[in-house]
């Protein structure tokens, strides 16, 4: 990694870390970057590097610069399971299957999504779980990075699918005392903890445990509000309204998550919040 580069060309150009990072990631990501040679994921150099008018070959080595084309692909995959667009997903997924992944990074993202759209799609528990224990077993073993909370997660979610309510929530639980703790640099780490939220809050909605619940979709409305982030917001706001036992309240959410649902063209979820308010 060409980190001195990467500094005497930002320098050259009278940028901050602090302006160099602005609507790319935090100025914590970047410092991590030049000063340690943390290097975060691929398309923040990548958004870093063009702001420079560098080549991301000039920065990091051949072998991680050619997963970009399957990192764009990811990028892609991880916004259609935002919005439910669950089919197309593993369509997109299906066409990467054999591209080549150097990156451990790469690898673990590719793993994170396998997983999760098998769990959505309701796939065998087995094929899940394969994906999951890669992450867990393998390429995150010291549990040091955010894919074995999504791990954890996508584990849940598959058990919850198959009606082991006391499986899924021994997973949900290492989410829900993780989650506080949990790094919210980048964008997409902050996609990822919504995503965590979400998911385990719909868990404990599932087995009863509202206050649970409640709190964990508060923390999603915080984050989401924090970072100025809408994707997730609708779904968060449509499960609220589920939970509500307030007529005014639930008309209330119900008409907000329509409004983000439309913003985001979410169209799945429009078909759904029309089927839950027509039904009430």
């Amino acid at each position: 990694m060409n980190i001195e580069l990467f500094i005497a060309r930002r320098k050259a150009l009278g940028l901050s870390q602090k302006a160099l990072s602005a609507g790319i990631c935090t100025q914590a990501t970047l410092s991590k970057f030049e000063n340690n040679g943390k290097a975060p994921a691929i398309r923040i150099v990548a958004q870093l590097c063009q702001r420079l008018h560098l080549q991301l070959e000039d920065v990091f080595p051949t072998e991680r610069v050619a997963d970009a084309a399957v990192l764009t692909e990811m990028e892609k995959i991880e916004f259609d399971l935002i919005t439910s667009e669950y089919a197309d997903a593993e369509k997109r997924l299906d066409k990467i299957a054999d591209e080549p992944r150097h990156d451990l990074e790469t690898k673990l993202q590719y793993c994170f999504l396998k997983g999760y759209v098998a769990a959505l799609n309701q796939h065998p528990i087995s094929d899940v779980l394969f994906n999951f224990d890669q992450i867990i077993t393998d390429l995150d073993e010291p549990h040091a990075t955010i894919y074995t909370q999504l791990a954890y997660c996508g584990t849940g979610i598959a058990y919850q699918n198959n009606h082991e309510a006391d499986k899924a929530q021994y997973y949900f639980e290492k989410v829900r005392h993780a989650l506080p703790n949990l790094s919210l640099e980048t964008t997409a780490s902050v996609w990822r903890v919504i995503n965590l939220a979400y998911y385990t809050g719909n868990f404990y909605a599932s087995i009863g445990e509202t206050a649970q619940s409640e709190k964990l979709l508060a923390y999603a409305i915080k984050i989401c509000a924090r970072f100025h982030v809408t994707f997730y917001v609708a779904k968060v706001k449509f499960l609220q309204a589920q939970l509500s036992i307030e007529p005014a309240r639930t008309t209330e959410l119900l008409n907000d998550a329509t409004a983000f649902a439309r913003i985001n063209n979410n169209r799945q979820l429009i078909k759904k919040i029309s089927s839950f308010s027509k039904s009430r």
